[in-house]
């Protein structure tokens, strides 16, 4: 009984450090390495819709008067570049941005009107280019303003006229995209595309509004923002989709192994009483301490490698050395069967926690399994005779 202890506890320790020096990581990446990841590949979009303000032509430029736009079509393609930092992968993307625009001049006279459009991102963190900006179709040129934070165009526009403003840029984001309408004016004639290629899963940021329609494909999403009016400005757009939080499931694999580890010991077990060779005081730690490494072996790979990766070739190499030792421990076992074990109490754990939401399920088919399997094998002319002297060697012992 001393070294099943001893072997749980070597497990528990070993799982336990971990799945907190994972956690303590997780936390550090949605933190400091968060903003080191947005200093280097990119920070979240938040794209300001343009203004415009007008007055009278002929008249000086102090009493400037806000204008709502008549008609705002955006597009936004995006590609997924995933970055990844040790365990945490962070949704990095890269964007084409296409605005087209109209200001209207309701007014029974001309309008001197200012258009200005917000750059309010850190050109430095999106590197910002293509910078393309289109009156009337025609080229206009490139005025930032003092601080290079907006776009600014000044001009005429006569009683009854259109003047239609096209800008289109590239740049990279991460995590989330956002383009928000003035607050304070509302907004006519209003359509947003996102439209993502590299990932299919997506939620939104909080405040904003979510897409009047999805279309969902095995390679991307579009999402579609429809209004053709809005009494008051709100914000529109989307968090981009993720990969798995793989530092998160790690250690949620590394928490649960007492249970696996549990089933593998059983399991031992029933062999050493099958073959009269039972483990060894100093043999059940060592397996503990083989199974409890594999876990701490697939964290700090993945670290360098992808999960996908880091997992069999921990289970594999460490699987190898185990069947290995076990074959000597116990010749006459087919290595076949401490194969399935192996994988057997790695494997199905495993994909308990990547598929989640099927956990329960996952684990109670494992069980049932089992139990299907104990209900077969007792039915067998061998087992049944191995069952039955075992049960005549316990009766002469007792006697």
């Amino acid at each position: 009984m001393l070294p099943v202890l001893a072997g749980g506890l070597i497990v528990l320790t070993l799982t336990q450090v971990i799945s907190a020096q994972v956690e303590s990581r997780d936390d550090f990446a949605n933190s400091e390495l968060a903003s080191g990841v947005e200093e280097r590949w990119g920070a979240p979009v938040d794209q300001p819709a343009p203004s415009v303000r007008a007055v009278p032509s002929g008249t000086v430029f102090t009493a400037l008067e806000a204008m709502p736009l008549s008609r705002q079509h955006v597009t936004v393609d995006a590609a997924m570049n995933y970055r990844k930092r040790g365990l945490r992968y962070f949704s990095g993307f890269d964007f084409d941005f296409t605005g087209q625009y109209a200001v209207t001049n309701p007014r029974p006279h001309d309008i001197d009107v200012a258009f200005v459009f917000p750059i309010e991102m850190d050109k430095a963190q999106v590197l910002m280019s293509d910078l393309q900006f289109l009156v009337d179709g025609q080229p206009a040129p490139l005025e930032l303003g003092d601080d290079r934070n907006r776009l600014v165009w000044t001009g005429r526009i006569e009683k009854g006229a259109e003047r239609t403003f096209t800008i289109r840029y590239r740049a990279r984001g991460l995590d989330s995209f956002v383009y928000r309408l003035d607050p304070s004016l509302p907004a006519n004639d209003v359509q947003l595309h996102v439209g993502v290629v590299g990932g299919d899963n997506f939620d939104y940021p909080a405040g904003v509004l979510s897409a009047s329609s999805v279309a969902q494909s095995p390679g991307g999403i579009g999402l579609d923002w429809r209004f053709s009016t809005l009494e008051s400005g709100v914000s529109l757009g989307v968090r981009l989709p993720s990969l798995k939080t793989w530092d998160t499931i790690i250690a949620s694999m590394a928490r649960r192994a007492w249970f696996p580890f549990a089933a593998l010991l059983v399991i031992l077990m029933g062999l050493g009483v099958k073959h009269g060779r039972p483990l060894a005081f100093y043999e059940t730690p060592l397996v503990a301490s083989l199974f409890g490494f594999t876990f701490v072996l697939i964290a700090y790979l993945s670290a360098f490698l992808t999960f996908e990766a880091a997992w069999p070739v921990s289970v594999v190499g460490l699987g190898a050395v185990f069947v290995g030792w076990m074959s000597r421990v116990m010749p006459s076992e087919p290595k076949e069967t401490f194969v399935l074990a192996w994988l057997a109490t790695m494997a199905v754990p495993t994909l308990a926690v990547v598929a989640q939401g099927y956990t329960g399920l996952i684990y109670t088919v494992e069980l049932l399994a089992g139990l299907i399997g104990a209900l077969v094998l007792s039915t067998r002319g061998p087992v049944r005779g191995w069952l039955d002297d075992s049960a005549s060697r316990a009766q002469g012992v007792a006697s």
